[in-house]
């Protein structure tokens, strides 16, 4: 389901409300590595394709099959198919705690550019 800007609004403020429903989104990935593991990683996260990912994109964590994210790294823009997990929190590097929207990836596929 392709979302309008109010839609995806509702699914960052309230991710455990949207458990379950699919959605087309759009990402920049910024950081995909050993922390993250080979199964997820975290982007900025939109209901299309900003040209200003960090100011205009949203933080939230991707899970995947670790075969199928294997080709994407930092700095990759692309396209997912994503179910909603609700809402996930992780330790941040300088030592807080941040809670982001969570997904499920279905289908991702890479599009031309990078986020860098």
């Amino acid at each position: 389901m392709e979302l309008s800007k109010r839609a995806w609004q509702k699914v960052v403020k309230s991710p455990d409300t949207y458990m379950g429903k699919g959605y087309k989104l759009w990402a920049c990935i910024w950081q995909f590595d050993a922390a993250t593991g080979a199964d997820g990683f975290l982007g900025y996260a939109s209901y299309r394709r900003e040209d200003y990912w960090a100011l205009d994109g949203e933080n939230a964590a991707f899970a995947g099959d670790a075969a199928q994210l294997s080709d994407f790294v930092e700095g990759d823009i692309v396209a997912m198919s994503v179910v909603g997990l609700g809402s996930y929190s992780y330790d941040t590097q300088v030592g807080g705690n941040t809670t982001v929207p969570s997904f499920q990836v279905v289908k991702i596929k890479r599009q031309k550019g990078s986020c860098e």
